[in-house]
């Protein structure tokens, strides 16, 4: 027997619905604002769009309301560093504001509402096809430009030197370089979806010309993250060829040949390092960085205060000596285990690879196949090109970057939610 609905559960409905569309429209503007006007305040419209989400999420009975386990620890080890460090302060102060406690921090909070509230908004095929062609289109516009700039300036780049005009509003070549390489896969996966002469063609022309604009940026760590995504994307086409819907073992083998190369290349790497080559002294700030982590293994040294703490530690000496200021380790993993302990950097990497699952999981269930593996390939794009740079702290420089990387990781938590579309066979 059918229960008839009650008058509380068709306002719900209906708030949901009027949230909901809001909440879309809005995600609209934020991303448009994100690539194509430069102002501040990111962050505040994002918590905004995400409480949306959030809120027409728990008004939908037929909504599936988990979050991933792991990004909750993440956020909760980063809150709880934030207000063991800023508690002595706080606690001084004649009439302490105690949420305070947790500034250092609150961008981690709203990465957690945001990634919350817009897997909701993005949680059907079509948005999810919409807003991977948005985001391609949208950062083509920013590679043409990169590429003009660097023919306008005759293809000189100085190791060092200053950005180019198009990209100091990304966090520099760096920052631009992330755009390019979690760009790359999401063209690819056209082809690598789809078996089509036609659309596999297509795809090689756009990531080449992804690629071709990295190279032209000048950022090397993109460059290994790009190469490694179009390896393992190579690998990928490989072992499932014979197979429309491979095992996992087909990603664990991509993987473990990903993790391989990259052994790879440090080894092939060790002669420039004992020779003098010192990656635009990243060489000393891993080391500096680990031995910080080491002093601090537990909370870290709390949200927002690497710059300080490692100056204050003197394990990064000679490169603030020969190099000037440090605001960040340039690795994500080890900037994120020095402000949030071994346990935050694990929660972390959890995470991430959570969202590679989530990816792989919609795949296999025939979930929107080309978004599915566009968004897992740019996401181990992003746990690459991590290794060298770190776009995800509280910085204004990588706002838009750490706003990217929010939006891909809402991306993988919504294809989670996706029905399966057909049943694969595991004979």
């Amino acid at each position: 027997m059918t229960r008839e609905p009650t008058a509380a559960s068709l306002v719900a409905e209906g708030f949901s619905r009027i949230a909901d569309a809001v909440g879309i429209v809005l995600l609209g503007v934020l991303g448009s604002r994100m690539f194509f006007v430069f102002d501040s305040a990111l962050q505040g419209s994002a918590l905004f769009v995400g409480l949306i989400g959030l809120l027409a999420c728990w008004t939908d009975r037929s909504a599936k309301k988990d979050a991933p386990l792991a990004m909750l620890a993440y956020v909760a080890i980063g809150l709880l560093s934030a207000a063991v460090h800023r508690w002595s302060t706080v606690a001084a102060t004649p009439e302490p504001a105690w949420l305070s406690l947790f500034s250092s921090a609150s961008h981690l909070a709203v990465m957690a509402v945001f990634i919350y509230g817009a897997a909701y908004l993005l949680r059907s095929t079509s948005r999810l096809s919409w807003f991977v062609i948005v985001m391609v289109a949208s950062i083509g516009v920013l590679a043409a430009q990169i590429a003009f700039d660097r023919a306008s300036t005759g293809f000189v780049y100085v190791r060092g030197g200053p950005s180019l005009a198009s990209v100091p509003h990304w966090g520099g070549i760096h920052g631009a370089s992330l755009f390019l390489t979690m760009a790359l896969p999401l063209i690819a996966a056209i082809g690598l979806a789809g078996r089509y002469p036609a659309r596999v063609l297509a795809a090689i022309i756009a990531a080449t010309g992804f690629l071709v604009v990295e190279f032209l940026n000048g950022s090397r760590g993109g460059l290994v993250a790009m190469a490694s995504v179009i390896a393992a994307m190579l690998l990928f086409a490989t072992l499932s060829r014979r197979r429309p819907r491979p095992r996992a073992w087909t990603l664990w083998s991509a993987v473990a040949a990903l993790s391989l190369g990259s052994v790879l290349l440090v080894w092939l790497q060790r002669a420039a390092v004992e020779g003098g080559e010192n990656l635009s002294g990243r060489i000393f700030i891993w080391g500096g960085t680990a031995r910080l982590v080491l002093d601090h293994p537990w909370l870290g040294v709390g949200p927002g205060n690497f710059a300080q703490a490692i100056a204050d530690s003197d394990h990064a000496a000679f490169y603030l000596a020969h190099y000037g200021g440090l605001h960040n380790a340039h690795n994500m993993y080890l900037h994120v285990a020095a402000e949030a302990g071994v346990l935050g950097a694990l929660c972390l990497s959890a995470f991430l690879a959570w969202s590679l699952g989530a990816c792989w999981r919609s795949w296999m269930r025939g979930s929107a196949p080309i978004v599915s593996l566009g968004i897992m390939f740019s996401l181990l794009g992003l746990v690459v090109h991590s290794a060298s740079e770190n776009f995800l702290d509280a910085r204004a420089e990588v706002e838009r970057t750490r706003l990217l990387v929010w939006m891909v990781l809402a991306a993988a938590c919504a294809l989670q939610r996706l029905p399966r579309a057909y049943s694969v066979q595991r004979t």
